[in-house]
């Protein structure tokens, strides 16, 4: 992979002070790549610092070791080359959709024409181009969650990383959104990292699986689920690669050994 790595995380190790002043050790040493265009999922028990390494990559914290790099490049902060999408869209309640998806356009000091054609891209690939001009409180939780998506999406940014996007959604929602995520991942090629508690979400969206463990958050393997061309989540969910993938996740997540004839890289 590595004449095609879009982002490489090397040795990175995380400590933060407690409020009495102890050392708490989040992560310890994560190592993985991600190839362009590839989804990767980061799961694993509360605790093991999958969201604190979502924010190293974003370049929203600093690691106390070890270092990320995008497409080559170390990343000391905050770029355009990533996007990212929390668990919550967090969208300014004063302005439209298609407004909300203009605000990160607006930082790179794009003029306003270009920003706007840029916007209705994104409102567009999300699904969302009838309801550009509505505000907040008059979108479904699904529909602002695609707010905040198109917005991470409207920078084109070479990365895009997500917090547990679907977590707080209904189920039936949820699953739309599962479904129309793998559809513009096929349509942008976008290299995709998502933290996920869900097991199936990870097995079924994700071509592999890096399971995090705690105390201190460190990798315990690196699971292949890649379940073929379809992205028809029914098709997915109902293959025996699924059922197979998702025992041996299961085993990850709970800290058991498998070897790499389970297709499992540590």
């Amino acid at each position: 992979m590595s004449g095609d790595v879009a982002v490489d995380v090397r040795g990175v190790s995380k400590v933060f002070q407690d409020d009495q002043g102890r050392q708490v050790h989040a992560l310890q040493e994560v190592s993985f790549q991600v190839g362009r265009g590839e989804i990767v999922a980061l799961t694993g028990r509360s605790g093991c610092g999958k969201t604190t390494l979502l924010r190293i990559i974003m370049g929203l914290e600093h690691p106390s070791s070890g270092t990320v790099e995008v497409d080559g490049t170390p990343v000391n902060g905050p770029g355009v080359n990533r996007g990212i999408v929390f668990q919550n869209a967090e969208l300014l309640p004063w302005r439209t959709a298609l407004g909300n998806v203009e605000f990160g356009l607006e930082a790179r000091g794009l003029g306003k024409a270009e920003r706007r054609e840029a916007a209705e891209r994104a409102i567009e690939l999300v699904g969302l181009g009838q309801a550009g001009n509505r505000r907040p409180h008059e979108l479904s939780g699904g529909m602002r969650q695609r707010v905040g998506i198109a917005r991470a999406l409207a920078i084109d940014p070479a990365v895009l990383l997500m917090d547990e996007p679907f977590s707080a959604l209904d189920a039936q929602t949820r699953e739309k959104m599962q479904a129309e995520l793998l559809e513009i991942h096929q349509r942008t090629g976008k290299t995709i990292i998502f933290v996920s508690h869900d097991i199936d979400e990870s097995v079924l969206l994700a071509d592999r699986v890096v399971t995090l463990v705690p105390d201190p958050g460190r990798v315990h393997g690196v699971l292949d689920t890649r379940l073929g061309d379809s992205i028809d989540l029914d098709e997915r969910r109902g293959s025996d690669r699924f059922a197979r993938r998702r025992h041996e996740l299961l085993q990850l997540v709970h800290g058991r050994e498998l070897s790499e004839q389970d297709g499992v890289s540590v």
